[in-house]
């Protein structure tokens, strides 16, 4: 590779870490930057360094000079080439370091078998392929030594597109510098396209015969497990040749519930042989064999999937009413669309099913006029079918399905036909009524769930204790410890006086009885996050999130790990921790410019926040706007008072005098809700408005402003514009640091081990996120800060 990088963190990393650790094994796929790595430890380490390569070197001069040493460095490359008859030898050695010698071990695969009882007991410790690949300050300054300066958004796309892979990064910057306005996605992929052949060619063809043949029939495949391989690929052995193949290389990795995957750019590697080397027919067989697993698995998404791509409409049309019975409004269900669209309206007009299905994924996508339409035509299809045929009965189910469901109307009758089903029993013993209604709506919420049910806030201690056991058996399955959990909701919501002792019980009281539906423990955890927030405990408000996120089986919605990871983000802001939401902001949050799906909304208030905390004025109006008008013709007031704070906090830091009359929309929501932790979450922004309207001398206005200074005692940070200071990268902040010391470009440069026109590039953009034009004004501006 030309215009090698100093790798100076790393380095420094390795040496702290050989500090502590006796061995540590680096593992990434090849030509990931393993030698250069050790190239670099080597120059930069004290003493003896020993350098050993499986490829080259003879093992046995290697071994009688380490056992001559008393000190030394080992740094051993290419342990995927390891053989059986050095392994139980390496392994020995490594046991048998000499208090003065330590080792750096790498290689392109998992830790070898021999050497993983080391591991176990502490003797090794790994350091994957995030610790090699490249960051995005590396991505930037490699780009400088060719001669680019990549804009930041530019070299965040690159990591999250090319893994930050430096071969990838090294030929697309070669071909920005011969085509420099080609596009950027473009040479991208253009590199990544021209390292399929050589992944081919050097890797794979030095497999056995058996291990490619298994690997080009997986690669139409992201996923998969042993038993998936042997029916995809009639290989009886499958499992001990993938085993085999995850153990010598990255092609194949493992996860902790036992499905195998390929790294996104192997896969289109072996799919590109593949299809090259076979017809379009034989690619067509896998899919249908991997639809007829799932279809047999009772996956019935993942069959739908592939049954779409094989364009069989009867397969869809089957599945897709099975579906109706077995995952009720579920999150994901939207994600089915495109299925349905490949029916016919008359296709989906002669079953009930189907058109409860579409009519909930047209709700979900903000269709509310093409919902109805579908609520219409399952309405007249109960009209005309006699009361003798059966699919009458399962056409009033998916009606009574909807009518409690359907999540742009609201809850105004919600009650009322809850206990009429509840006391006719006509649909709740059927198999789809008892597979339960995702009440949650994929949230961490009761109150803000499926719909919102802040109206009924205020009357909640009654509606528990008249209203418990009926609307709990309506439910079905996902009734089971609802009533418990949203009362315990309804008392955080409500209190003024800080007490959320029994809140915390009643929500464990229905966690316990909400047997094995996920949807309804999720939402009971992110309530006790909330009431672990609301006591202080910010920092365990994030940890029970991401335990909870930990242990969420494979088959959990999408959207349900979405909004785990949004709540937990916005705690992390809370606590004044804005890298990993920004970095989301920038890689996974939902795009509100097309399809508007309402499950995303919570993504959608967190994306806002960090667009006020980022200053981008302009792109808070449109996402104010759909927001707005989703929340008012959903009747969703708990987030409609949510944003109306929100909008006064934009309008206040922008100069508009409007600010008061949104803040001042919001409380009064709020106050008719009783969601008095509604106001205090939001500390120090909402309590700074608070504070400049004319607000009633009452006992709930009172409370509010109490809870509201507490949280923003303990919150300071929060919502706090990060354009107040700069956001100077770690590498930018050291340049930083050392300009405000006196240093030139030249001393700099040589401090950090990185060449003056990457400290030039630095320094220009220090330049422009302060907005000075000179060193002296830097000197200013950094007393300015405090930083002086």
């Amino acid at each position: 590779m030309d215009h090698i990088i100093r790798r100076t963190e790393r380095v420094r990393e390795l040496k702290e870490l050989l500090g502590q650790k006796r061995a540590l094994y680096l593992s990434a796929f090849f030509y990931a930057g393993k030698t250069v790595l050790l190239d670099q430890l080597a120059e930069a380490l004290e003493g003896e360094v020993l350098r050993f390569d499986m490829a080259r070197d003879d093992w046995e001069t290697f071994a009688a000079r380490v056992d001559a040493r008393d000190s030394c460095t080992l740094l051993i490359d290419s342990l995927h080439l390891l053989n059986d008859g050095n392994a139980e030898a390496l392994a020995g050695m490594i046991a048998r370091l000499k208090p003065g010698q330590r080792a750096v071990l790498a290689g392109r695969a998992q830790l070898p078998s021999h050497l993983r009882e080391l591991c176990a007991t502490g003797v090794i410790t790994l350091l994957g392929k995030d610790f090699v690949l490249m960051d995005v300050e590396e991505i930037k300054q490699l780009f400088l030594e060719y001669g680019v300066t990549l804009k930041a958004e530019d070299a965040t796309w690159l990591k999250q597109a090319a893994w930050g892979w430096p071969l990838v990064l090294h030929m697309t910057a070669q071909e920005l510098v011969r085509q420099p306005d080609r596009p950027l996605q473009d040479i991208r992929e253009e590199a990544a396209k021209g390292l399929w052949d050589l992944l081919i060619q050097k890797v794979v063809m030095s497999f056995p015969d058996p291990e490619r043949t298994l690997l080009f029939n997986l690669s139409p495949f992201e996923a998969f497990t042993e038993e998936m391989a042997r029916m995809l690929t009639g290989i009886p052995e499958a499992g001990r040749l993938m085993d085999g193949i995850a153990q010598k290389s990255y092609m194949l990795l493992q996860n902790r519930d036992g499905r195998y995957g390929f790294i996104p750019f192997v896969r289109n590697a072996l799919f590109n042989e593949l299809k090259r080397r076979q017809p379009t027919d034989y690619i067509d067989n896998q899919y249908r064999r991997a639809a007829l697993y799932y279809e047999l698995q009772n996956d019935i998404p993942n069959a739908i999937r592939y049954y779409r791509m094989l364009g069989d409409r009867e397969k869809l049309r089957q599945l897709l009413i099975l579906d109706t019975h077995r995952r009720p409004s579920n999150g994901d269900y939207v994600e089915l669309k495109p299925a349905y669209d490949m029916l016919s309206e008359a296709e989906i007009a002669a079953s009930p099913e189907l058109m409860k299905g579409i009519c909930f994924i047209e709700s979900m996508c903000d269709h509310v006029e093409q919902s109805e339409y579908w609520y219409s035509q399952l309405k007249r299809f109960i009209e005309k079918t006699p009361a003798s045929d059966a699919m009458r009965r399962t056409a009033q189910e998916a009606a009574a399905y909807l009518d409690i469901g359907l999540p742009h109307r609201g809850t105004g009758h919600t009650l009322n036909i809850l206990l009429a089903t509840a006391r006719l029993g006509l649909y709740t013993n059927s198999d789809s009524w008892r597979s339960g209604f995702n009440v949650a709506g994929n949230s961490v919420s009761l109150m803000n769930g499926g719909k919102d049910f802040s109206r009924w806030n205020p009357h909640g201690k009654n509606l528990y204790r008249l209203f418990k056991a009926p609307v709990e058996l309506a439910l079905g399955r996902g009734g089971s410890g609802m009533a418990d959990i949203a009362i315990g909701e309804c008392l955080l919501e409500s209190s003024l006086d800080g007490d959320y002792g029994e809140a915390w019980k009643k929500v464990g009281v229905g966690l316990s009885r909400a047997a094995d539906d996920i949807e309804m423990q999720c939402a009971a955890t992110g309530i006790q996050a909330r009431i672990a927030m609301a006591q202080g405990d910010i920092s365990g408000a994030s940890d029970m999130l991401k335990n909870r996120l930990a242990t969420l089986p494979e088959t959990a919605s999408k959207r349900l790990r979405q909004n785990l990871e949004c709540a937990r983000l916005t705690y992390e802001l809370m606590r004044g921790k804005t890298g990993d939401a920004l970095a989301w902001l920038t890689a996974s949050a939902p795009d509100e410019t097309g399809e508007f799906v309402i499950l995303d909304r919570h993504r959608y208030m967190l994306k806002l926040r960090l667009y006020i905390i980022t200053d981008k004025w302009l792109k808070t109006k449109v996402l104010v706007s759909r927001l707005a008008d989703y929340f008012d013709r959903y009747q969703r007031p708990y987030m409609r008072a949510q944003l109306c704070l929100l909008e006064a906090l934009i309008d206040r830091r922008t100069g508009r005098e409007t600010w008061r009359e949104k803040a001042a929309a919001g409380l009064a929501l709020a106050r008719r809700y009783r969601l008095a932790r509604l106001i205090a979450d939001e500390g120090i922004a909402a309590l700074d408005m608070l504070s400049e309207l004319h607000l009633p001398d009452d006992p709930w206005t009172k409370g509010v402003l109490e809870l509201t200074r507490i949280h923003a005692a303990r919150c300071p940070k929060y919502m706090k514009s990060v354009t107040d200071r700069p956001l100077f990268s770690d590498r930018e902040y050291q340049v930083y640091s050392l300009m405000i010391a006196g240093m030139t470009n030249g001393q700099i440069g040589r401090l950090l081990n990185i060449t003056e026109r990457a400290v030039k590039y630095h320094v220009s953009e220090i330049f422009r996120k302060l907005n000075v034009k000179n060193r002296a004004q830097v000197m200013l501006k950094a007393v300015e800060l405090g930083d002086i």
